[in-house]
């Protein structure tokens, strides 16, 4: 695998080569201790150090809100809407581009999602080496502490001003030679990379499972009725925080529309969420999971067993965005495992 060794003071130029081609996104501060993606701004501050942003980077390749198909009732016509901008994602942390390999796999599966897809493949991914660990955390400990795929390019800060960069495909490298000349890393650069990255694990590996990942959902298949989904659900507000923040989550609701004449309309998706009660209500009013312990059970069982079966590692990356968002303080995935853990090992 190729690499070369970046200067801060040659990102300006490269910024403004690639917004010409992409919409460019970056990590940064939206209030004091919060981060979010947002589009480059010439003038504006990248969040170098930032441990994680509030929102899921899914938003970019599965939106919130998404017109699928615009039809006429008059000539009975119809037309798919395949909304796909060219853009390029810069400082994906390892667990978000798990949670992004997660995605391509599971929007593969049936019948493939055309829309996911032609947004996955117009989207450059620029991954980066975390710099700190945010307190609710556990990523290392679940597999996602490392990435060798999915990205174009991979960036570790290795000094005050200096990157190095890997290559993951000819498009990364391209785009990275694309200002001109770059030095190519050295041995000495690749060993500042690695101890880098070893003192970054060794801070993300003090908080996390007590036990492996892949133990989980065979872990998982013997807690059905473990008297720990009662305990948690009976404080749940069924709000779905957790799950639209969560990076892997991607459930959708169908909607139509006509316009005023009734001859124009649109079909489009929206996100939704196990946790709402109206998730699992269909027709005649029946709701198959109306109580707050059968939803807050389905999410872990999702996320730590079916996910698992279908793709051989579990739903959960180990961001800690749930834990953040859960105003009852019982959306702990981490919690939940390792006490499961203890009862059943």
């Amino acid at each position: 695998m190729s690499a070369y060794t970046v200067h801060q003071d040659q990102l300006p130029g490269l910024f403004r080569l690639w917004a010409k081609l992409y919409k460019v996104h970056v990590p940064t501060q939206a209030a004091p201790g919060f981060y979010d993606f947002a589009p480059w701004d010439p003038g504006g501050e990248i969040a170098w150090d930032y441990d994680l942003t509030v929102n899921p980077l899914k938003r970019y390749l599965l939106p919130p809100r998404e017109d699928l198909v615009v039809f006429d009732t008059r000539d009975y016509t119809a037309k798919g809407v395949f909304e796909a901008p060219q853009q390029l994602l810069f400082g994906v942390h390892p667990y978000d581009l798990r949670a992004i390999a997660q995605l391509d796999q599971l929007m593969e599966l049936g019948s493939p999602d055309k829309n996911y897809r032609r947004r996955r493949e117009n989207t450059v991914i620029f991954a980066m080496e975390p710099l700190r660990v945010a307190p609710d955390a556990f990523w290392s400990t679940m597999g996602a502490g490392r990435a060798d795929i999915g990205f174009d390019l991979y960036w570790t800060k290795i000094g005050p001003a200096t990157f190095f960069v890997e290559v993951g495909t000819a498009r990364g490298e391209e785009l990275l030679l694309a200002g001109g000349e770059v030095e190519r890393a050295s041995a000495g650069h690749h060993e500042a990379a690695r101890r880098t990255r070893e003192a970054i694990r060794r801070r993300a590996d003090g908080h996390g499972l007590k036990f492996p990942w892949q133990e989980l959902a065979r872990i998982m298949g013997k807690a059905w009725d473990n008297s720990i989904w009662r305990e948690k659900s009976s404080m749940c507000l069924a709000c779905g925080s957790c799950n639209l923040v969560c990076p892997t989550c991607y459930c959708f609701d169908m909607r139509e529309e006509l316009d005023e004449t009734m001859g124009k309309g649109r079909r489009w998706r929206q996100w939704d969420a196990c946790m709402l009660p109206s998730f699992a209500q269909v027709a005649g009013g029946h709701n198959f999971r109306g109580k707050h312990l059968e939803r807050y059970r389905h999410r872990y069982f999702r996320k730590g067993k079916y996910i698992f079966d279908m793709i051989g590692e579990p739903g959960c990356v180990g961001c800690g965005r749930c834990i953040k968002a859960c105003t009852a303080r019982i959306a702990n995935p981490l919690t939940v495992f390792n006490r499961l853990w203890e009862e059943y090992a």
